[in-house]
């Protein structure tokens, strides 16, 4: 009879600096089965709590972090940040724990800055029971050798052998040092220019399925568990929106009386975007996603001239979330969505004739 994986031992780190946020993932993962799940409010508190875990792990509440999942995008230390600190920190714990970066802001640009940084693999939000589980599947079940080479230590950005279009790769086979966890060998070679970490898979050896054969899975029941788990936040989510809304309508408000400092208006409202963008998709509001990606767009640069198009083109969409939510629009919305988005485009389209002015 082939054993189950003990997901009991497994601890997942959650840094996210949204508190629904941090709570809906954090509750995700705990209904997959994962064992222990600890969270940290933001990229500086992820470090502290690492550190303390590494000195004091019952003081810190924390021992062997086994994976990484962080928020891109926050405030003064962010995902970005702390994955760099992982990676090459003098006084991190283990550079080698799978870092899981997650991200309503999943462009190309963000997805390459998170792989060249030294990432695992990337989570976009709105994500579901279903994409998370995948994630932790994936660094279970195909993990990478890690490299390091000049300007980059990591996981190979390369997922498989074949070789690229553009091939970068002309290091001399002979310049390459492998080394496993039970290597002997002591020191560097020379000539070497890369090393090859390729070490036992530690993840499958603490789950207790090392020496079995096939890919570990988790059990569907869990990944309905937790479905059913995301699907009980709804309220705390609408409580969410609203108080968003009302808090984007007064940025809005001041910017258009010239009330306080307008780069901090819209870095507000920028920021609100976001979280918005990264949350409503998951509980089926993906005309939000759609519409906060647009808001937030607009308010990429907080130090953009602040003119009554620019504070028109805002207002049109934030009425429109608000509209949105208002009449539940769910799903693509039909006729009510395709006409509220329509409304929406026009504004942009507008804003853009008059080139922002």
């Amino acid at each position: 009879m082939q054993r189950e994986p003990n997901w009991d031992r497994l601890t997942v780190l959650v840094v996210e600096d949204n508190s629904f946020m941090r709570l809906l993932t954090a509750n995700t993962i705990r209904a997959l089965g994962i064992g222990e799940v600890a969270v940290a409010e933001d990229g500086a508190a992820a470090i502290k709590r690492l550190k303390a875990g590494r000195t004091d792990p019952a003081a810190a509440e924390l021992g062997i972090v086994d994976i990484v999942f962080s928020d891109y995008l926050m405030p003064v230390v962010d995902g970005k940040l702390l994955l760099r600190w992982i990676r090459t920190g003098s006084d991190t714990p283990d550079r080698f724990v799978p870092f899981v970066m997650v991200s309503g802001a999943a462009d190309r640009d963000v997805v390459e800055q998170a792989r060249d940084g030294g990432v695992t693999d990337f989570l976009a939000k709105p994500f579901s029971a279903q994409s998370m589980a995948d994630r932790i599947l994936s660094v279970i079940n195909n993990p990478r050798q890690f490299v390091l080479t000049e300007g980059y230590f990591g996981p190979d950005r390369r997922r498989t052998d074949q070789p690229a279009e553009h091939e970068r790769r002309v290091i001399d086979p002979a310049q390459i040092q492998i080394v496993h966890k039970a290597s002997s060998k002591k020191r560097l070679r020379d000539d070497v220019k890369v090393i090859y970490f390729r070490f036992v898979n530690r993840l499958r050896d603490k789950l207790g399925v090392n020496s079995l054969k096939g890919q570990v899975d988790i059990d569907p029941a869990f990944i309905r568990a937790a479905d059913e788990r995301i699907h009980s936040f709804f309220g705390d989510y609408a409580d969410w929106v609203r108080r968003s809304v009302r808090d984007m309508i007064a940025a809005r408000d001041a910017l258009a009386a010239g009330e306080g400092k307008a780069t901090a208006h819209i870095a507000g409202i920028g920021a609100i975007a976001h979280e918005l963008r990264g949350q409503s998709g998951i509980f089926d509001y993906p005309l939000i996603t759609r519409i906060a990606k647009s808001l937030y767009e607009a308010t990429a640069d907080p130090a953009v001239a602040v003119t009554p198009s620019r504070i028109e083109l805002i207002g049109a969409h934030i009425d429109t979330i608000r509209n949105v939510f208002a009449d539940k629009v769910t799903g693509d919305g039909g006729d009510t969505g395709a006409a509220l988005l329509r409304e929406m485009e026009a504004a942009v389209k507008k804003f853009n004739r008059a080139g922002g002015a």
